[in-house]
C-alpha cells in the first residue's frame, strides 16, 4: 500500500535504480507494468512481486535484510525496517521521520499496520523530522485516531523505542470491536449521571437508550450527541458533526490527543 497504493500494475520507475511491481522492489522481477501493462496480471507475477519486496534480490535488500539490518528484538524492528527499505538507513538521531527520502514513511507503515488503508497521510513532512520523544501506545492502535474497544488498551506496545517516529492522524480506519461483553455492565436509568473516567478503562455509563452507551467522560448536561461507528476517527466524527476537534475534546473529558479512547458504538457529546 505504501509503495504502490495496492495497484498491481503499479509502473516501474528508475532513478538509478529499477524498482517494479507492487513493492517497488530492487530491480526485482516480478512486474506487470515496465513500458507495457499487463492486464489481467497473473498471479505468478504478483507473488514473484512480493517475493521480491520481502525476501530481497541479487541486486538489494528486501523487508527481511531490513529488518535484520536493524538489530532490534522488540516491536521496533518493523518500524526501523521500514525506514531502512525507503531511504537505505536510519539517520544517526535515531528519528524514523529524519533522513534521505520520505520523511512521513514509517509513520505511514505504523498507521497502515493498524489497518488504515486508503485516503490521504495526515503526516506533515515538514515537522515529523522535529517530533521527538518516545511513543507508547496499544497494540490495536499505533497513536492513530481509529475507533476502538476500551478494553484494548491495557495491552500497550511502543511504536518505537529510539527516538521516536510521531505517528500522523489516517484519514480512515478499521472496523473497532465493541467493548466485551463481561466488562458492559447493565444499562442504568436514563436519569443517572455518566460515571467519570480519567482513563479508558471500562465502565458503567449511562445509556440514552438502551444498548446505546454514553462515553463516560462526556459533558453533562449534553444536549446532543453522536454515535461512534465503524471506520470512525476524530477527525472524521468532528467532520460529520460540523465541530472542531477541539471541540470534541472539550465536550468529552478524557478524549486524548491521539483519541486512542474513541470508543466504538458509544456516544460523545457534540452540542452541550
Amino acid at each position: 500500500m505504501q509503495e504502490s497504493n495496492g495497484c498491481v500494475r503499479a509502473p516501474t520507475t528508475n532513478y538509478g535504480v529499477r524498482n517494479p511491481g507492487l513493492m517497488q522492489s530492487h530491480n526485482g522481477a516480478g512486474t506487470c507494468n515496465d513500458a507495457s501493462v499487463v492486464n489481467p496480471c497473473p498471479a505468478s507475477e504478483v507473488a514473484q512481486m512480493i517475493t521480491d519486496g520481502t525476501a530481497g534480490t541479487s541486486s538489494g535488500d528486501g523487508l527481511k535484510q531490513c529488518i535484520a539490518q536493524t538489530g532490534a528484538t522488540d516491536v521496533s524492528m518493523y518500524y526501523k525496517a521500514a525506514r531502512i527499505y525507503n531511504s537505505g538507513s536510519i539517520a544517526s538521531t535515531g528519528n524514523l521521520g529524519q533522513g534521505v527520502a520520505t520523511h512521513c514513511y514509517a509513520s505511514d507503515i505504523a498507521n497502515r499496520l493498524t489497518g488504515w488503508s486508503s485516503g490521504p497521510s495526515q503526516c506533515s513532512s515538514d515537522t515529523v523530522e522535529t517530533m521527538t520523544g518516545t511513543v507508547t501506545s496499544n497494540s490495536a492502535n499505533t497513536g492513530g485516531e481509529f475507533a476502538q474497544s476500551p478494553a484494548s488498551t491495557t495491552s500497550a506496545a511502543p511504536v518505537v523505542t529510539t527516538t521516536a517516529v510521531v505517528v500522523p492522524l489516517p484519514a480512515t480506519s478499521t472496523i473497532a470491536p465493541a467493548p466485551a461483553a463481561t466488562t458492559q455492565a447493565a444499562p442504568v436509568p436514563e436519569s443517572s449521571a455518566p460515571a467519570a473516567a480519567a482513563s479508558p478503562v471500562p465502565v458503567t455509563p449511562a445509556p440514552a437508550a438502551p444498548a446505546v452507551p454514553i462515553y463516560p467522560g462526556a459533558a453533562s448536561p449534553c444536549s446532543s450527541y453522536y454515535t461512534v461507528v465503524a471506520g470512525d476517527y476524530c477527525l472524521s466524527v468532528a467532520t460529520k458533526t460540523g465541530i472542531s476537534f477541539a471541540t470534541l475534546q472539550s465536550l468529552n473529558s478524557g478524549l486524548d490527543a491521539t483519541c486512542s479512547n474513541l470508543w466504538l458504538g458509544y456516544q460523545y457529546c457534540i452540542q452541550a
